[in-house]
């Protein structure tokens, strides 16, 4: 699992940073950690229960994305952990290409223009291209606690500052604090100005009906998350229809919602939908996409043709270019036929899939 060629298309740039390079920017810019970063990346708990409480301190997830972005202040910090993201993609998972999803604005409330985070992070991308052979995309996300005055500034500023690299728009952080309606003019423009399109949905809210919204009226081409589509028969129907495919991570910094969270894609796998699997804040969790896909094989239950599904959902669903698309699926098929037997027999679309 581990050799197979893996795109990672829902991976948060701050959920890579290793803890040994928060430790020595934190020391370099004199910015207070709360622990030592290698203790403080353990004790990460959205939400803990009550008798999760009594085994603390525990931190939550944004506060300490917060903490990182401060420690984020030239282009060549960005750089420097967009390089790490990419070589320990590959050298944990065989990750060869990943779509890094960025937040502008939480680095532009700690005075880092837009300009700084994106020309850093593509000097990563170009410097992992040369020296690892791996490839990568950026998703320049709107903060969904905003307003839509300031997403509409980001969209703004992003076509106004091209970066081959950026090539889509995203909406994250609390799904609660920001109903995907608020950003339809946002996307709108977005998708004028040519840029992909893809949001965080049905991930905090008990509701279907997000995901809907993302797709019809934002103009989401992937959703990310997308857990409690399940909860609506008829658009589970009609995503399985449109062949969405749903980016899901079987793993969250909310620990207690874990188990409630492999269940749902194994039930959305059995429903049918197009899924692939990804990290998400692989370093904060922690995780790797490998240990993600044996997540799914051991506790979810998936088997190998749905396995060698999820890769081929995340190569036919990335953002990149045909050219650069085709040569992923290549590879991945290449390395499929070469991975042994069982493998090799797992066809395109096989039944219960999830494709």
């Amino acid at each position: 699992m581990r050799a197979l060629p893996k795109t990672d298309l829902h991976v948060h740039l701050i959920g890579c940073v290793r803890a040994s390079t928060l430790q020595d920017l934190a020391s370099r810019y004199g910015v207070p950690l709360p622990l030592p970063a290698h203790e403080l990346y353990p004790r990460i708990n959205s939400d803990p229960t009550e008798e999760e409480s009594g085994r603390g301190p525990w931190f939550p997830l944004l506060r300490i994305y917060e903490l990182i972005c401060s420690c984020l202040r030239e282009a060549e910090d960005f750089a420097r952990v967009t390089y790490e993201a990419l070589e320990d993609g590959l050298a944990e998972s065989g990750t060869v290409y990943q779509e890094l999803a960025i937040s502008p604005t939480v680095h532009l409330s700690h005075q880092v223009n837009y300009p700084t985070v994106a020309r850093g992070v593509q000097l990563g991308i170009e410097r992992a291209r040369d020296k690892l052979g791996v490839d990568a995309r950026v998703i320049a996300a709107i903060n969904r606690e905003d307003s839509e005055a300031s997403a509409l500034a980001l969209v703004d500023e992003i076509v106004r500052n091209p970066i081959l690299e950026v090539v889509a728009l995203g909406l994250d952080f609390d799904e609660r604090k920001g109903p995907p309606q608020r950003f339809i003019e946002a996307f709108r423009r977005a998708g004028a100005a040519g840029l992909h399109r893809t949001a965080h949905a049905g991930e905090h809210v008990a509701a279907a009906a997000n995901v809907l919204t993302c797709l019809n009226e934002l103009g989401c081409e992937r959703i990310d998350h997308g857990y409690h589509v399940l909860q609506d028969p008829a658009i589970v129907a009609e995503c399985r229809r449109r062949r969405v495919v749903f980016n899901v991570a079987l793993t969250t910094s909310r620990r207690a919602l874990r188990p409630w969270r492999r269940r749902s894609v194994g039930e959305m796998l059995q429903q049918g939908l197009r899924v692939s699997l990804n990290s998400d804040d692989p370093k904060l969790f922690p995780t790797t996409l490998a240990h993600e896909f044996e997540i799914a094989r051991k506790e979810v239950g998936v088997r190998v043709p749905e396995l060698a599904q999820m890769l081929r959902n995340g190569v036919e669903a990335a953002f990149c270019d045909r050219r650069a698309q085709a040569g992923l699926r290549e590879r991945l098929e290449s390395a499929l036929r070469t991975a042994g037997p069982e493998w090799a027999a797992a066809g395109v679309d096989a039944p219960g899939s999830g494709s």
